[in-house]
């Protein structure tokens, strides 16, 4: 009898697919999406291609510009061919999506808009990391493209998809909850001097702008929706800046982009405030919901404790045993990323605003 077998009889538990929340590994789909790969530097390496163990994608070829890496790759996660020119993998090859994880030109600027169109253009659908582009117009190119040829490109904004603020915006949406009111979000991201903000080449603050700034967008996006108008304010020293947010459906945020934060610190504090309860996310992981509470009698109580069917719920996950929830792969979110991409590829049907290319 396997060990989790054992476990699930000693609780008294029922079929481990009845849950939301649990994972069919790769070996156990029925169906996979036949995939192809570009780019195989160490974040593929350490966060895309491992994530692959939990979702239903055979991995068929993959392409880097370093052969011996490719094939080194090849042979670790059992692909099939490897390619120096992705444009060669395309050709030869009957895939159903590709997924592009490249770094940036000589100009600082994102190569996937060039690959994701070849992609479509190619008969697959694609997933690229973020930044999507540099510009605007890069990100309309890739949007004809979709419904030139019927595919569709998918961005890996992996926020969205972080189990903790996946929860937060489920209790959020709970008609005890109130609505999603008021959000805020704190997150260690300067912004260059504007005048060298566009300059990814020369300036050396505006490429992880760039780069990193769409992580506390994400968790904006994901848990307010769309943005109705923003401003900001900046600060020199630090290049740090606060955003405010007014929300299409309603409310109204602030993003705390603290420059000068601890690099110690943990980078990630988010709470989300409904209509007499709130939720806090802490370091991308722990969870605490403060329900709906009567309050004390000010000045009478003598202690501080709450009722029980009115005291916070607090979400920590333990790191002792081996199981998937405490792998960087699922808190990370790198597992539902994957998982939701090979989804989306295999059924053809993207979900809007989830991780579709569109302009925020």
């Amino acid at each position: 009898m396997r060990h989790e077998e054992l476990i699930r009889r000693t609780l008294n538990l029922g079929d481990w697919r009845a849950p939301r929340s649990t994972v069919e590994y790769r070996t156990e789909s029925a169906r996979h999406v036949r995939a192809g790969f570009v780019g195989c530097g160490g974040h593929a390496y350490r966060n895309l291609l491992t994530a692959f163990h939990f979702a239903p994608v055979d991995l068929v070829a993959l392409a880097d510009i370093a052969g011996e890496r490719a094939e080194a790759i090849r042979r670790e996660f059992g692909a099939e061919r490897a390619y120096t020119d992705y444009r060669a993998m395309l050709a030869r090859e009957q895939i159903d999506c590709v997924v592009v994880v490249t770094n940036y030109d000589d100009d600082g600027r994102p190569r996937f808009p060039g690959i994701a169109i070849d992609a479509l253009d190619a008969g697959c659908n694609a997933w690229i990391e973020k930044p999507p582009a540099h510009r605007l117009d890069e990100v309309e190119a890739m949007r004809a493209a979709e419904r030139r040829t019927g595919h569709f490109i998918q961005v890996g904004y992996k926020k969205m998809f972080v189990p903790a603020y996946v929860k937060a915006r489920e209790l959020s949406q709970t008609p005890q909850f109130g609505g999603a009111r008021q959000l805020l979000v704190r997150y260690p991201q300067r912004m260059p001097h504007p005048a060298g903000r566009f300059d990814l080449k020369g300036h050396p603050g505006a490429l992880p702008f760039l780069d990193h700034v769409w992580h506390p967008f994400a968790i904006t996006q994901l848990l307010m929706g769309d943005v109705r108008e923003m401003t900001y304010l900046w600060e020199a020293d630090t290049g740090g800046w606060i955003a405010t947010f007014a929300f299409a459906a309603g409310g109204i945020g602030v993003l705390n982009a603290a420059g000068g934060q601890a690099r110690g610190a943990p980078i990630e504090h988010v709470e989300l405030f409904g209509d007499g309860e709130h939720i806090i996310v802490e370091n991308n992981t722990g969870l605490t919901y403060l329900r709906r509470y009567s309050g004390h009698h000010y000045g009478r109580d003598a202690d501080h404790f709450t009722p029980i069917d009115q005291a916070p719920i607090v979400w920590d996950p333990e790191f002792s045993p081996g199981v998937l929830y405490n792998k960087n792969a699922s808190s990370s979110a790198m597992r539902r990323r994957s998982a939701s991409s090979a989804e989306m590829s295999s059924t053809g049907r993207p979900r809007r605003g989830r991780t579709c290319v569109r302009p925020i």
